[in-house]
């Protein structure tokens, strides 16, 4: 795969130096204040975009794949816990957790305020509907409360002390504005592009 685009229209997004995002000329986009921790790949080989919101934390050794022609659309205020083995979603709404070591398969769609348990799984092709809980050694379901404004708070604070601890010990990605026309001509995305860079 080619070096990846990285369109950072949002502000005070946390980039770890060695992430890997890769793909085919692909525009990987974030939104706000999201925190991608060391050593993730944000990969796809599809030549999709994969498009972050805001206030979502990635965590060390997690993966995430865009197999598609299409966008991989991803929330606000998402966790995606350490060593996450695979998400290989469709689309993800805000507020969700993917716990340590679960697996998101290809072709599901998650809604809001989703958990997918330490070591679970989701089914290919599976909508998941809003306060889902996959748990257990089977995959059970059940549902939970929707989140409550603490909660919300809890999250936002996590996002600002990581920030702060993450930039004294990680380089960060550098930006470069080059490839942008040819990409963007590639995805017909000129039109919502505000600043854009690759990275190696």
């Amino acid at each position: 795969m080619t070096t990846a685009a990285i369109h950072a229209f949002g502000g005070e997004n946390l980039v770890c130096d060695d992430t890997e995002i890769r793909g085919n000329k692909t525009i990987v986009s974030f939104g706000n204040h999201n925190i991608i921790h060391p050593k993730c790949r944000i990969l796809s080989p599809g030549g999709g975009a994969i498009l972050f919101g805001n206030h979502n934390i990635v965590e060390e050794n997690v993966t995430i794949i865009n197999r598609s022609e299409g966008a991989l659309q991803i929330g606000d205020e998402n966790i995606f816990e350490v060593g996450s083995e695979v998400f290989e979603g469709v689309s993800m709404g805000s507020g969700n957790v993917i716990e340590a070591k679960a697996t998101v398969k290809g072709g599901t769609s998650i809604g809001n305020n989703c958990v997918v348990g330490t070591k679970c799984t989701t089914w290919a092709d599976e909508d998941l509907a809003d306060n889902t809980v996959i748990f257990g050694l089977h995959n059970d379901r059940r549902t939970q409360t929707p989140r409550s404004k603490e909660q919300i708070s809890l999250h936002l604070k996590h996002v600002e002390y990581l920030k702060d601890v993450l930039k004294r010990f990680h380089a960060q990605k550098v930006y470069r504005s080059v490839l942008i026309i040819d990409i963007l001509n590639i995805h017909g995305q000129a039109g919502i592009v505000q600043a854009i860079g690759v990275v190696s």
